[in-house]
């Protein structure tokens, strides 16, 4: 499990519980924590333990990302979303040739903004199209999940694609009469893509709602009436199917569209470009967005090397230039052991050590994204609810900006600390139960998902951020 991967979806708790006097005792023997803590002007090492060793990141891997974008692109660089035309229309309105939907991998896309275009065409003169529709997806790889190993009905592993929007989820809801009938299947948006139909048989608790590699399956055993968001598959294809309805809103009519390049004869008839890239990170960071991240740095690795075919190799071609990057001005970090297979930290395979993150933190302290420090892009405690209402004391208010990552038997947080002295610390914590971990992943399917399975993962993840909290609290009140 990911946890606080869809924007606007973050978790709530309670205030948090008393925690132990050693907060690895709630935690289980086979725990491991490591953490560091450095003055961010001096490197000078105020607190340290098992900061060489390799742990999962989770979210706390974004911070990589947007770093390195921020620093390859630019803070006020803009996604551009373009629809291209191989002629104009006449004076009926019909364009004999071809209407492209060209994506630039633009994360926070919304529907408004497509219809935004359509209404543009429209008021240009647009009524038809007699050629073809195409979309082009080609900037940037297109993939049906962010990670194969995770759950494929999981809204934080999305499809990705250079035309994605609305975060490349949809909604199915489901009603019976309680007649035997079958049950009513409402699908939004009602789109082609988002296949669905009810199965005759019981697919297992938790698990209502399968995706079998061509369409969505409700289970025999699904409640009378359920509501659940899904992850779109092929974002591409749904989100030009979504272009076509809200242009048929706007009085245009389109072909069926089919995925295609804008040839070199087209000319772009309306673009819209997103906000910039600085306000982009913030979004993503606070909201913690999977594929806010895969998108931003899919679009900053093309930079290095053009387009890379896969997460992986993309991530890997950003890793190397951020090592470089940020060895050039913090000394003697030790990069081994550092290995992010995707740009948002949604794998159990990803490892960092906490002195390589807070390298990366000390790297961008100082620096300045249009104008703004990158402390500001972070959550902060005592507000909105941030680090699931944990760091609720006086104290602890705006002296904490970090980013959080949470994973089955993992977790992190890394940022930096607000001295009383006014001078400023990064950190990086992170707890991890490898053996619970294996343990996990050696569980079928089914018995994964199971209610016991998923309640003791979630007992394990309130005491690791118990300890979190402790560790940090005890940090502030010592510098």
């Amino acid at each position: 499990m990911a946890a606080i991967c869809a924007l606007a979806l973050t978790a709530c708790a309670g205030p948090p519980a008393a925690v132990e006097t050693d907060p690895v005792t709630a935690l289980g023997p086979t725990a491991e924590i490591s953490f560091v803590v450095i003055d961010a002007e001096t490197g000078a090492v105020t607190a340290a333990q098992a900061a060489d060793r390799p742990m999962p990141p989770a979210s706390t891997a974004k911070i990589a990302t947007m770093v390195s974008a921020l620093e390859l692109l630019g803070p006020d660089f803009r996604f551009q979303t373009r629809v291209l035309a191989t002629g104009a229309p006449d004076a009926a309105g019909t364009l004999a040739g071809d209407l492209v939907l060209a994506g630039g991998g633009d994360p926070l896309l919304t529907p408004q903004d497509l219809y935004g275009l359509a209404v543009r065409l429209r008021d240009l003169g647009l009524k038809r199209v007699t050629g073809r529709f195409l979309y082009d997806e080609s900037l940037l790889p297109a993939l049906p999940a962010i990670n194969p190993d995770q759950p494929a009905e999981a809204r934080y592993n999305p499809g990705v694609s250079a035309l994605s929007v609305d975060f490349n989820r949809w909604r199915l809801k489901w009603h019976r009469n309680g007649d035997g009938s079958a049950p009513t299947l409402t699908r939004l948006p009602p789109l082609d893509s988002h296949r669905a139909r009810p199965d005759d048989r019981p697919q297992g608790p938790g698990r209502e709602v399968q995706w079998n590699g061509r369409a969505w399956t409700l289970g025999a055993d699904a409640g009378r009436d359920g509501d659940r968001f899904l992850p779109v598959k092929a974002p591409g294809r749904a989100t030009a199917e979504l272009f076509r309805r809200l242009a048929a809103q706007a009085g245009i009519d389109l072909p069926v569209p089919q995925p295609g390049q804008a040839s070199e004869g087209g000319r772009v008839a309306t673009a819209i470009a997103g906000l910039p890239l600085a306000e982009v990170a913030r979004l993503g960071l606070e909201h913690s967005n999977n594929l806010v991240s895969e998108l931003v740095g899919l679009t900053a690795a093309r930079l290095l090397g053009g387009r890379p075919d896969t997460l992986d190799a993309s991530a890997a071609a950003l890793s190397g230039w951020l090592r470089k990057a940020v060895g050039g001005t913090v000394t003697d970090v030790d990069w081994r052991g550092w290995d992010l297979p995707n740009h948002s930290g949604l794998s159990r395979h990803a490892r960092v050590t906490a002195n390589q993150m807070a390298a990366v933190l000390r790297f961008a302290h100082g620096r300045r994204y249009g104008g703004w420090p990158f402390e500001s892009l972070l959550p902060t405690a005592g507000f909105r609810k941030a680090f699931r209402d944990r760091f609720l004391t006086e104290a602890a208010a705006g002296r904490i900006w970090a980013k959080t990552g949470t994973l089955h038997y993992a977790k992190g947080l890394v940022g930096y600390l607000m001295g009383a002295d006014g001078r400023t610390k990064v950190f990086a914590l992170y707890i991890a139960d490898p053996a619970a971990r294996r343990s996990y992943d050696a569980l079928d399917d089914a018995a994964r998902d199971g209610s016991t399975t998923q309640a003791d993962a979630l007992t394990w993840i309130d005491a690791a951020e118990r300890a979190e909290q402790a560790i940090v609290l005890g940090w502030l009140a010592r510098f």
